[in-house]
C-alpha cells in the first residue's frame, strides 16, 4: 500500500509539472511576444498616420515627414522581428504589411504634388474594399486586419494559460490528497511495525532511569530490523545505568566527604596565628568560585617579639590555585617561624614552586612595635597601603619580581625595605582582584578609590578598614567571580588593649556592617 500511495503521488507530481511548464510557456508567449506586437503595430499605425499628415502639410511638414518615415521603417522591421516563426498567418501578414509600407514610402517620394491626395489622404474606410497598393489606405487597412490577428491570438494563448492554471490548482490538490493517503498508511506501517515496539522499549527505559533496572530482555516484536537493534542498545544502556548506579552512590558518599575537606581548606587559607603583643591583625579571603581561592594570607609572631603578615597571590582561582596556596602558606609559614629573613622565606616559596607551571606574587611585612618600624618584601604584589595616623595614604613599592619557577632566584633576589611604624598607623594589603575588579559597564574599582576608603575611615583599625573596603566593593557592583578579592590589615595595638586571638582576623561581611564610603 505504501508503494501504491508513493505511485500515486508521483503521478500526480508529475502531471501538475507539465501543466505547470505549460501555463508558464503560455504566460511567457503572452508577455514576451502578442503584448509586444500588438504594442509595435500600434506604433506602425501612429508613424503612418504622422507621415501621412506631414505629407499633407506640404513644404511646412517636410522635417516631420523624414522622422516619421525613418519612425515607420523602424517599427515595421521590430515588428518582423518579433512574428518572425510564430505561424503562417501572421507571418503573410507582417510580411505584407512589409510590402505595402515599403511601395507606399516609394509612391509618396516619386508622387506629384497632385497625386497626393490618393497617396496619403484617403484611410482605409474610405478607399472601399480594397484599397490601392502603395497608398495610405492599404498600409492603414493592413495594420488594422494585423492589430485585428494579434488580439485574437493574444486571447486564445490568454484562455489556454486559464485552463493550465485551473489544471495546477487541481494538481495541488490531488497531490495533498495523494500525500495524506500516503501519510495515513504511513502512520498506520510505522504504528505496528515501529511505534509500539518503541513505546514498551520507552517505557522500559523509564524504569531503568527511575532506578528499577530489573527489566531486562527485548520488547515484542522487536527482533527485526533497526528496532531490534535499537532494543539491544536499550538492553547496554541498562546496563551502563546500574553500573552508573553504582557510581553515582560512591560518589554521593565522596561528596559528603569532601564538603568538610572544602571547608578546611578555605579555613587554612583564610585563618591567621594569634599575631605578636601590640598587634591587631584582619583580614579575608573572598572566592570568585566557592570557597576555595588561590589567595593566602596569614600571621605569624615571631621570636623577638615582632609580628610577620603576608598576603599572596597565586595565578588563577578555583581549586588547583587553592591546593598551590595551602603549600605556598605552609612554606612560608615556617620559614618565618624559622626566623629567616625575608630574603629567604621568599627564596622558599620560589623553591615550592618548582615543576609548576603557576606564578604567585607576594607581600611580606614585619611589624616591630618595640622600635615602630615596618619591614617589607613586596614580590610583584600589588603596592601595599599604609595610612598615616593623620589620614595621608602611601603606598609601599616592590622590592623585586614576582614568584616563578622558571625565573633564577638568588639570594638577595628580594630586597627589603623599612619605613617607621607608630601608633594610629594602619598597612593594608590588598589583591589585585580589589584594585582591578570591575562591575558590569567595565568600569575598575581602582587604587584611587581603596586610598579615599582608607583616609575617610573614622575608626582606623584593621577590621573596620576590611569591612569598609569590602562594603565599598559591594556598593560599586564589582563582579565578585572575575576574581579572588582578599585583604589584610595591621595596625599597633594601644596600651592595655586585648590583642585579638586567631579568630578574630576575619571582619563582617560588608551586609553586615556598612563602615566607610566609596
Amino acid at each position: 500500500m505504501v508503494g501504491l500511495a508513493a505511485l500515486l503521488a508521483a503521478g500526480v507530481a508529475a502531471t501538475g509539472f507539465v501543466l505547470n511548464a505549460r501555463h508558464e510557456r503560455a504566460a511567457q508567449r503572452i508577455e514576451t511576444l502578442w503584448r509586444p506586437a500588438v504594442t509595435e503595430v500600434g506604433a506602425v499605425r501612429a508613424a503612418a498616420g504622422d507621415l501621412r499628415a506631414a505629407s499633407l502639410a506640404g513644404a511646412a511638414g517636410e522635417g516631420l515627414r523624414e522622422d516619421s518615415g525613418k519612425a515607420l521603417e523602424e517599427h515595421v522591421e521590430a515588428l518582423s522581428g518579433l512574428a518572425a516563426g510564430t505561424d503562417s498567418e501572421i507571418d503573410a501578414e507582417v510580411t505584407g504589411l512589409d510590402r505595402d509600407v515599403s511601395r507606399w514610402l516609394e509612391n509618396g517620394r516619386s508622387a506629384p504634388a497632385a497625386d497626393r491626395m490618393r497617396v496619403y489622404g484617403l484611410p482605409a474606410s474610405a478607399a472601399g474594399a480594397v484599397p490601392a497598393e502603395g497608398t495610405y489606405a492599404a498600409v492603414d487597412a493592413r495594420t488594422g486586419n494585423l492589430a485585428a490577428l494579434l488580439e485574437r491570438r493574444s486571447a486564445r494563448e490568454a484562455q489556454d494559460a486559464m485552463w493550465h492554471m485551473h489544471g495546477v490548482m487541481l494538481y495541488i490538490l490531488s497531490l495533498a490528497a495523494a500525500l495524506l493517503v500516503a501519510a495515513v498508511v504511513a502512520a498506520v506501517v510505522l504504528q505496528r511495525r515501529y511505534l509500539a515496539p518503541a513505546g514498551v522499549l520507552a517505557r522500559r527505559l523509564r524504569r531503568a532511569a527511575s532506578g528499577d533496572v530489573s527489566a531486562a530482555g527485548p520488547p515484542p516484536g522487536s527482533g527485526r530490523g533497526w528496532i531490534g537493534r535499537l532494543s539491544e542498545e536499550a538492553e547496554g544502556v541498562r546496563e551502563r545505568l546500574a553500573v552508573s548506579q553504582r557510581e553515582t552512590r560512591r560518589n554521593e558518599e565522596a561528596l559528603v566527604q569532601v564538603g568538610p575537606a572544602v571547608m578546611g581548606l578555605h579555613e587554612i587559607l583564610t585563618s591567621c596565628e594569634e599575631p605578636g603583643p601590640g598587634i591587631a591583625v584582619a583580614g579575608d579571603v573572598r572566592a570568585a568560585e566557592g570557597l576555595i581561592a588561590g589567595d593566602y594570607l596569614g600571621a605569624v609572631a615571631l621570636p623577638d617579639g615582632a609580628t610577620a603578615v603576608f598576603l599572596g597571590d597565586v595565578c588563577g582561582h578555583g581549586v588547583a590555585a587553592g591546593l598551590l596556596a595551602v603549600r605556598l602558606k605552609s612554606v612560608l609559614t615556617v620559614g618565618l617561624r624559622l626566623d629567616a629573613d625575608l630574603d629567604a622565606s621568599v627564596r622558599a616559596a620560589h623553591h615550592a614552586l618548582a615543576g609548576e607551571e603557576c606564578f604567585t606574587t607576594l607581600a611580606v611585612a614585619v611589624l616591630d612595635p618595640e622600635r615602630s618600624t615596618l619591614t617589607w618584601v613586596n614580590a610583584g604584589h600589588g603596592e601595599p597601603f599604609l595610612r598615616r595616623a593623620d589620614g595621608t595614604v602611601r603606598r609601599l613599592r616592590t622590592t623585586g619580581p614576582l614568584i616563578h619557577p622558571f625565573l633564577e632566584a638568588p639570594p638577595g633576589t628580594w630586597q627589603t625595605r623599612t619605613v617607621r611604624f607608630g601608633p594610629g598607623d594602619l598597612l593594608v594589603l590588598s589583591t589585585d582582584g580589589l584594585t582591578e575588579g570591575r562591575r558590569h559597564d567595565g568600569e575598575e574599582f581602582g587604587e584611587q578609590r581603596v586610598s579615599r576608603v582608607l583616609a575617610d575611615l573614622g575608626d582606623p583599625t584593621p577590621t573596620a578598614a576590611v569591612t569598609a573596603l569590602y562594603a565599598a566593593a559591594e556598593r560599586f557592583a564589582v563582579d565578585w567571580g572575575r576574581d579572588d578579592i582578599s585583604l589584610l590589615a595591621a595596625a599597633l595595638v594601644p596600651p592595655h588593649t586585648p590583642t585579638p586571638g586567631r579568630r578574630s582576623t576575619r571582619p563582617a561581611r560588608a551586609d553586615e556592617n556598612e563602615a566607610g564610603r566609596d
